[in-house]
């Protein structure tokens, strides 16, 4: 006799696929659901009666529905594999019906441990890469300068959501340099190792595994003081030189950042930086879309906030 699956089990995937997917409503930092809710808007179907021994058809697709949409939005359409799908009619054909097989649930709930593990992942090709902020210095400089700009929700429920979902601002600097003077090479070669820096959800991460990012320094830890989210440093004699990002909250929906160059006064003379350095940001921005049951749906879709510059190299 095959084994029957509990209401509870089916009411269980729903609240974990629910709490993942759906909207991020607490608002204190210290729980752990502040970290969990991308903001999608889900499946409508009630949870199930444990003094039925019947799932409904309606309920037992859309389940699976949003369970499709967030693990999509985590591998894209290319990882996803579909779980074997069923849906019997055992009220008109109680003989020869498909019924849920106990590996195909056991699947699920695996599915729906891994999804909680990835949930701030969110593939490329399941994301905008938009401008946010850019500056530049002149092409020659000296001392410390910094580009700071603002980043601005509508409200604080979409920045948790935007973030939780994996949305981040990213940070590029770079140089272009083609002389021999030492500083600017060294500057140069500071910078253009750096690749791309990302300040998400619970850590900062540079993408080449250089310089010190720190991985508690995102949006679920921000104060109303700057803290350090990544930096690099010169080499050799070049080594005080140092590109450094800060990141700290003006209110519960505005997120403000400093890109810092810092070039400090240590020689006799102290030589300018011969070459202008760049500093682009990106919002990495949640926005996909893929066919589910040969229906094309939104996967996860998170709000645009906007940027304003306060200081420019």
């Amino acid at each position: 006799m095959p084994n029957k699956v509990l209401a509870s089990r089916f009411n269980s995937l729903k609240t974990a696929t629910d709490r993942l997917l759906g909207p991020c409503l607490e608002t204190s930092p210290s729980s752990s659901d502040y970290v969990f809710g991308y903001g999608t808007t889900l499946s409508t179907y009630p949870l199930q009666s444990s003094t039925n021994d019947l799932i409904d058809a309606d309920s037992y697709q859309k389940l699976y529905l949003d369970i499709a949409k967030a693990r999509i939005h985590q591998v894209g359409t290319s990882g996803f594999t579909p779980i074997a799908y069923k849906i019997g009619d055992y009220l008109s054909n109680p003989a020869t019906a498909d019924k849920i097989e106990e590996t195909y649930i056991n699947d699920l709930e695996t599915l729906s441990n891994t999804m909680v593990t990835d949930k701030f992942i969110c593939h490329p090709s399941q994301a905008d890469l938009l401008a946010c902020d850019a500056s530049a210095t002149a092409s020659s400089w000296n001392g410390t300068l910094s580009h700071i700009f603002t980043v601005t929700f509508t409200n604080a429920q979409k920045r948790r959501e935007y973030f939780n979902a994996g949305g981040q601002i990213r940070f590029v600097p770079s140089m272009t340099y083609s002389g021999s003077q030492a500083k600017t090479v060294d500057w140069k070669t500071m910078l253009n190792a750096i690749g791309t820096v990302s300040f998400g959800c619970q850590g900062t991460f540079g993408s080449n595994g250089v310089g010190q990012d720190y991985g508690s320094v995102g949006h679920a830890s921000m104060t109303n003081s700057y803290q350090t989210a990544y930096y690099m440093q010169g080499g050799g004699v070049y080594n005080p030189n140092r590109y450094t990002v800060y990141a700290m909250e003006l209110n519960d929906y505005t997120l403000q950042f400093k890109g810092e160059f810092s070039d400090p006064s240590y020689g006799n003379p102290d030589e300018d930086v011969l070459a202008i350095a760049n500093h682009d940001t990106f919002f990495f921005r949640p926005n996909g879309t893929a066919t589910i049951l040969g229906t094309s749906y939104t996967t996860v879709q998170s709000e645009l906030p906007t940027s304003f510059t306060i200081a420019s190299l």
